[in-house]
């Protein structure tokens, strides 16, 4: 893995989307410590060349939104959501470009929220959100790239989501997140959606899991979900990750039995059946430091092992994976390549493999 910093003067990145191995869009917000990085307000960024350059893509109507998801279901076309830091509904923020990011413009927002959380596109006519209107979190559709949304169920009324929604041709939606359990505290949850966003359940997770960031499917059935094994829902924690898997489509949930060495998993994507990775943060030094990582693995998640690295300083976040040989991370103000080159399944999950690019 080879990490390079964003374009000067963009902010803080965390969703990443990437159609092909070449191009690829990362969104984010305004640095939040504006006095460290003054100017820092570019919150869309690409490359059209895998990675080797990213530039900033232009906003058309002024304003700096704060995005939390973008999905571009082919190289022309994509979709930001998030919101324009209102603290009222109808704040939520949904732009759209139809020209491979050359120009970016507001579409419409689903009525009444209050941020728009995540979404995620199969095509250009089949878009998914999930959206927060201050009291429920629920989920719209959109059949035209944002320009109109229909209402679709409510995600379970104790869950909290997180800014990750993965759906899986043929196979479920899952949005990672938790359930409360005392004052900035909780217990890892996924809600599952098997028809679509029309109806939103939540699925059996162990007792005791900390709180999850990302779950995917690779199959209709196989599935995947990661997190920290802290009950602390700040962003950061240093705690070890947490890893646990599906073999009924999201349904149920099971410990996987090699814990990830990947500190605080935030995103968890599987490119194949067999292909996946993870990205979060490594823990390192006295007093403890943390950079960011990668692991991946080979064995469909039985095992997962860490990647060699240069220049990721901060906690990888976001994770796009076009291809089952090519991965794209993000976090702060870092971008990353991953040349996927899983090693054969071992008895323990510390070594350090992989090919930078």
């Amino acid at each position: 893995m080879l990490g390079k910093p964003a374009p000067s003067g963009t902010g803080e990145l965390g969703a990443l989307s990437c159609p092909t191995v070449r191009r690829c869009w990362a969104v984010g917000v305004a640095s939040l410590n504006p006095a460290a990085r003054p100017g820092s307000t570019t919150v869309i960024v690409a490359t059209k060349n895998g990675g080797r350059t990213w530039r900033e893509q232009n906003i058309a109507g002024g304003g700096t939104p704060q995005l939390s998801g973008v999905s571009c279901p082919t190289p022309n076309d994509c979709i930001a959501v998030g919101s324009d830091g209102g603290s009222l509904p109808g704040s939520g923020v949904v732009l759209a470009s139809t020209n491979a990011g050359a120009t970016w413009a507001p579409v419409t927002a689903p009525t009444g929220a209050l941020t728009v959380m995540s979404v995620s596109c199969s095509s250009v006519s089949q878009c998914l959100a999930i959206v927060n209107d201050g009291s429920l979190i629920w989920s719209a559709t959109s059949t035209d790239l944002g320009q109109a949304w229909q209402r679709q169920g409510n995600l379970p009324s104790l869950f909290r989501a997180g800014d990750d929604l993965s759906c899986t041709v043929g196979g479920p939606c899952l949005v990672a997140g938790y359930v409360p359990t005392g004052t900035g505290t909780g217990e890892g949850a996924v809600a599952l959606s098997a028809d679509g966003g029309q109806k939103w359940s939540l699925a059996v997770v162990p007792n005791g899991v900390g709180v999850l960031r990302s779950a995917t499917c690779s199959s209709a059935r196989a599935c995947l979900a990661a997190g920290s094994t802290s009950s602390s829902v700040n962003n950061v924690v240093r705690a070890k990750g947490a890893l646990i898997d599906s073999a009924d489509g999201g349904h149920t949930w099971q410990p996987v039995s090699v814990a990830p060495p990947v500190a605080d998993v935030f995103d968890i994507e599987c490119p194949s059946a067999t292909v996946c990775a993870m990205v979060g943060t490594v823990w390192k030094g006295t007093p403890a430091v943390g950079s960011g990582a990668v692991a991946q693995s080979g064995d469909a998640g039985t095992t997962f092992h860490l990647s060699a690295a240069a220049y990721v300083p901060l906690t990888l976040t976001a994770l796009s994976c076009p291809s089952t040989s090519t991965c794209f991370a993000a976090g702060g103000d870092s971008l990353a390549r991953v040349t996927m080159a899983p090693p054969q399944p071992r008895h323990h999950s510390g070594s350090s493999h992989g090919t930078a690019t």
